[in-house]
């Protein structure tokens, strides 16, 4: 079980990594600021449980599930922006 837990953590985190470098290549102006928010987010948690893992390591026992809650929040946070870009953008005729 905790071999699955793991290889999920890995495949979100790929595909948050995959969406993130697509977004910020290709979105310009606010949407890459967005984009670029949501990928400091995610760098601003990690950090947190590198110190609190250095300060205590039994600080964060249930840190795959955290991985996957975190990327799954962050791919979210992503696919709305893309749907409201998507959705910005003038049609045409």
């Amino acid at each position: 079980m905790d071999l699955l837990l793991l290889a999920l953590a890995a495949l979100l985190l790929g595909a948050l990594l995959a969406t993130a470098s697509r977004a910020l290549a290709r979105w310009r102006g606010g949407w890459r600021v967005l984009a670029l928010g949501v990928v400091v987010g995610v760098l601003a948690w990690s950090a947190k449980i590198g110190i609190d893992l250095r300060l205590d390591p039994t600080s964060h026992n249930l840190w795959p599930f955290e991985v996957v809650g975190v990327a799954l929040l962050a791919l979210l946070a992503l696919g709305m922006l893309a749907l409201a870009r998507a959705a910005a953008r003038p049609v045409r005729a």
